[in-house]
């Protein structure tokens, strides 16, 4: 069986078709996220339940592969042989490098704004944690510390960048770039459950999104993720008590802030330099242009993204998990 990738136009909720005993099965990009989702909020059961405490990070390791990994190969392998050429697996290139550090600084202090503005300064303490789920624990032991990085800052970021901003940037691409760091950005916000941390996920997404497209390279995002999940995991203590040294929320909020503006302008003129790089060495765009030319047609773009059954089943899971967490 062998798939077949058309070129849809606008307004068409489909993402690839395949024929499954001679019948032609249409999927919308929005099945994977649910996927995902539904995937995750097993895992979370499997945790309250099932899960070997002592062997947590190897467990870990299994559902963050389980939920992203396995998916997102199974919607690559049936969507073409030429589909994986398509998501950007291009090595970094050094003067990616300063952009790719500036959006990881970028969401940190955005991220610790945005927390404060939205979770006041309780949000600064706390341990790091996947999901709200799996909580990581530093015992300061060199195997420890090996098991912590794996799990919780490199699989999480090569799984959901694959996804989120390999596969979903792509597909949404078809009604322009920004439709696609759009939805990507939204269903990558709502992936976490956690309603009070919802803007930090969404910027986070949207500066991933960004720093995808700057660098022309899933790899790209997946470093600027993973130094992103570093700082949480090992930068939050110290923000927590950098906070109380100040003695002054007014202090800490201009200082971070400061750090915020450094780093936006240090990302923006990267951002900047690397196209003008692009255009000088005459590079043919890595994006789909658009296709709508009309008002209504760029509105029936965007309304796809969210209209779509399986896209409405994504926010009624999403609501559904934030129900059971108030329980």
């Amino acid at each position: 069986m062998r798939s077949k990738q058309q070129n849809n136009p606008i307004g068409e909720k489909q993402s690839f078709t395949h024929k499954f005993f001679n019948r032609t099965v249409t999927l919308h990009p929005t099945v994977l996220v649910l996927t995902t989702y539904f995937l995750l909020l097993l895992s979370k059961v499997i945790d309250l339940t099932l899960l070997n405490r002592e062997n947590e990070y190897y467990s870990i390791v299994i559902l963050q592969m389980m939920i992203f990994l396995l998916p997102g190969a199974i919607w690559c392998r049936f969507s073409g042989e030429k589909y994986l050429g398509a998501l950007r697996l291009r090595m970094i290139k050094l003067d990616s490098l300063p952009i790719i550090l500036s959006a990881s600084l970028l969401m940190a202090s955005g991220g610790l704004l945005l927390g404060v503005l939205f979770g006041g300064t309780e949000s600064l303490a706390g341990s790091f944690s996947l999901y709200d789920t799996f909580i990581s624990k530093d015992n300061g032991t060199v195997p420890n510390t090996i098991y912590l990085v794996m799990a919780y800052a490199v699989l999480p970021a090569i799984g959901e960048e694959f996804v989120y901003r390999g596969i979903l940037c792509h597909e949404y691409e078809r009604g322009g770039v920004l439709r696609a760091v759009l939805a990507s950005s939204l269903f990558f916000a709502l992936l976490h459950f956690n309603l009070a941390h919802l803007p930090v996920y969404l910027f986070a997404g949207i500066i991933l999104a960004m720093t995808l497209y700057a660098t022309r390279s899933l790899f790209g995002a997946i470093l600027a993720h993973f130094l992103y999940n570093i700082f949480g995991l090992f930068g939050q203590p110290y923000i927590n008590n950098l906070y109380h040294i100040t003695g002054s929320s007014s202090f800490f909020l201009f200082l971070v802030g400061a750090v915020f503006l450094i780093s936006a302008a240090v990302f923006c003129g990267e951002a900047a330099r690397l196209y003008r790089l692009y255009l000088y060495k005459a590079y043919p765009a890595d994006y789909r242009k658009p296709e709508f030319k009309t008002t209504a047609a760029l509105r029936t773009a965007y309304l796809d993204v969210i209209r779509h059954p399986s896209a409405i089943a994504c926010f009624a899971v999403y609501i559904l998990a934030l129900i059971l967490s108030f329980l």
